[in-house]
């Protein structure tokens, strides 16, 4: 990318001109989404002759920035690198591609649908995956939005998981021909749960629980779109902590397994004694 210190000057000299600061951090792309929906509104009110103009002298350079950022974070040391496609620039490490600069050019174009800081989380979430076989087959419910969707491939999970980690959704329920994992709350702070059906009709549940606050009495609120609740701070678990739960839920198909990969705790006594089955 031979004219990237020529685009590094012109986003310098903007964000100084616009008293913003854009310094290839995580945080920056909140800062950057908020620029760019300016961008889109006055693209969208002016002619098209003067939107293609816009688009043309700022589309790489933002597109360039977003993916910059990406690779200073976190790309970079996962194998991430800028190659081009055709004469587009984009960020690849092996099959794997990413295309900030067509992203940049959507979120001006079209608006907030596109909107960079979920491009940015699942960039992340791609540099984090590394190959693995999918055994269990999931469908998945967004009780809201009312979406069922049978055998969602795990590749197609974080786009769905997204809407209830920034608000959009209450919760999502993953289901097999075992049982489910359901999971409600917003941004880094969820509550999971998973209910496994036994094969004489019985069935047991389980709170996924965050082993570092295993012995911890305090609550914590936990937020959705449409309510809160305060939760055991033990099974209050980090979105990077859900992430792995979805993980293993898809890549083992005996709950055994699953439970050995991630902290619970057994819930059945009270899910019983809350729905009325004992006493």
């Amino acid at each position: 990318m031979g004219n990237f210190e020529e685009v590094e000057q012109k986003i310098s000299d903007y964000a100084k001109a616009r008293h913003v600061v854009l310094d290839y951090t995580a945080r920056s792309i909140e800062v950057l989404d908020e620029i760019m929906e300016a961008f889109y509104e006055k693209v969208d009110q002016c002619s098209e002759e003067e939107g293609d103009e816009i688009l043309a002298e700022w589309t790489e350079c933002f597109g360039v920035y977003i993916g910059e950022t990406l690779l200073r974070v976190h790309l970079s040391e996962k194998g991430f690198a800028w190659a081009l496609n055709g004469e587009l620039p984009m960020l690849q490490r092996g099959n794997d591609r990413l295309e900030p600069i067509y992203q940049a050019y959507s979120r001006i174009r079209y608006g907030c649908a596109f909107d960079i800081g979920t491009f940015y989380q699942r960039a992340v979430w791609t540099a984090d995956q590394t190959p693995f076989f999918a055994e269990r087959v999931v469908d998945v419910e967004l009780v809201e939005a009312e979406y069922h969707e049978k055998n969602v491939l795990y590749e197609d999970i974080e786009t769905l998981l997204l809407a209830v980690v920034n608000g959009e959704e209450e919760y999502m329920i993953l289901r097999s021909k075992d049982g489910f994992l359901q999971f409600f709350g917003m941004n880094d702070k969820f509550v999971a749960e998973t209910r496994v059906n036994l094969p004489d009709g019985d069935f047991r549940t389980y709170s996924i629980i965050n082993k570092e606050r295993k012995q911890a009495m305090d609550k914590i609120t936990v937020h959705t779109m449409l309510d809160k609740s305060e939760v055991p701070a033990r099974e209050v678990i980090s979105l990077e902590m859900l992430r792995a739960a979805v993980r293993a839920y898809y890549s083992n198909v005996h709950y055994e397994s699953f439970l050995k990969q991630i902290p619970h705790m057994d819930t059945t006594e009270q899910t019983k004694r809350y729905m009325g089955l004992i006493k």
